[in-house]
This record gives structure tokens, C-alpha cells and sequence, in this order.
């Protein structure tokens, strides 16, 4: 029983692995693609706190594990010789995961982290995130670095931190998901 266990495991990984590799394929070469992506672990504090300063007082900050992710995921994309266009929250948890992993991203004060009891921050959210999102879509994946409920309202799909969300950008600004890369870089 114990070995029919274990090669069903090992069935479901190998599975899963494929299904990864089908989306990087398609990452490299097919247009209009997105990659919705949670930022790297943080630490401790207050997730709603912004500073519209840039200096992130009183921000949730990534731990040295989540730069390390960071770095790692942008290695992963450059080993594909995937470069994407990159958006992110203004907050510095994504601000700073999306550096690290792209160098360089979009972003604007509508796209910082929504409660889901804010009903015109979640519409401006929305918009923006659509707005930017048709302009940039193109021959280039965009990567979108954000948070969870943001994710969510986007794609009406729950991410995990260490998951990389694909899907393809309609012209009307909605996302198709495609799948889902389990994202942990070596």
C-alpha cells in the first residue's frame, strides 16, 4: 500500500512540474500573457500602513528569506530569457521584491494593498490595474507584484506566496487564467 502511495505522489509531483514548464513555454512565447505574483515574504507589522513618502516608515518590510526569493525568481525568469514588463504596488514590500527580482517596475498610488470592506479603493484598484495592464500587454509577459486581495479582486482566484499566477490579457482588460508555476526558485 506504502508503494502505491508513494508512486502516486511522485505521479502528481512529475505532473505538476510538467504543467509548470507548458506555462514557462508560453511565457516566452506567446503575447498578452500576465503573471500575477504575491511579493515576498515579510515580516511582522501592520499590512494596511503605506508611506506615500517612499522611505517605508512603519511599513512591512521583507525578511532576508524574501529578498533571497526575490532574487531567485528574477534569476528564473533571466534563465528563461524571459523579461518582462513589471507593475507593482507602491508599497515597499512589493516595490522592493519587484526591484530585486526585475530591476525596475510601474506602479501607482491606486494599486497599494485594498481592503475588501473599501469599496472606491477596490474600483480604483480595479481600474487602474486594467488601465495598466491593456497598455503594456504586448509581445512581453507583464509580471503584476502585488497582495493577496488585490490578486483576488484581479483574477477572482487565491494566490499563494510562493505561487506565480499566469493568465492572458483580454482586450477589455480581464484576466483568463491559465494556470498556476509553483515558484521556488533554487
Amino acid at each position: 500500500m506504502m508503494r502505491y502511495l508513494v508512486a502516486l505522489l511522485l505521479l502528481v509531483v512529475s505532473f505538476h512540474a510538467q504543467a509548470s514548464e507548458v506555462l514557462w513555454k508560453r511565457l516566452q512565447t506567446e503575447p498578452n500573457l500576465v503573471v500575477l505574483m504575491r511579493h515576498a515574504q515579510v515580516g511582522e507589522g501592520n499590512s494596511r500602513v503605506w508611506d506615500p513618502s517612499g522611505r517605508c516608515q512603519g511599513e512591512r518590510m521583507l525578511t532576508e528569506e524574501g529578498k533571497t526569493y526575490a532574487r531567485k525568481l528574477g534569476e528564473e525568469f533571466r534563465k528563461r530569457q524571459i523579461t518582462p514588463v513589471v507593475i507593482c504596488s507602491p508599497m515597499c514590500r512589493t516595490r522592493d521584491t519587484a526591484n530585486l527580482a526585475f530591476g525596475s517596475a510601474v506602479t501607482d498610488p491606486d494599486l497599494r494593498e485594498i481592503g475588501s470592506a473599501q469599496a472606491s479603493q477596490k474600483h480604483a484598484f480595479r481600474d487602474k490595474a486594467k488601465q495598466l495592464l491593456l497598455k503594456h500587454r504586448g509581445a512581453k509577459p507583464v509580471v503584476f507584484v502585488s497582495h493577496r486581495p488585490n490578486i483576488d479582486t484581479l483574477a477572482l482566484e487565491v494566490v499563494a506566496t510562493d505561487e506565480l499566477l499566469v493568465g492572458r490579457i483580454g482586450g477589455d482588460g480581464e484576466i483568463e487564467v491559465l494556470g498556476r508555476i509553483r515558484s521556488q526558485p533554487q
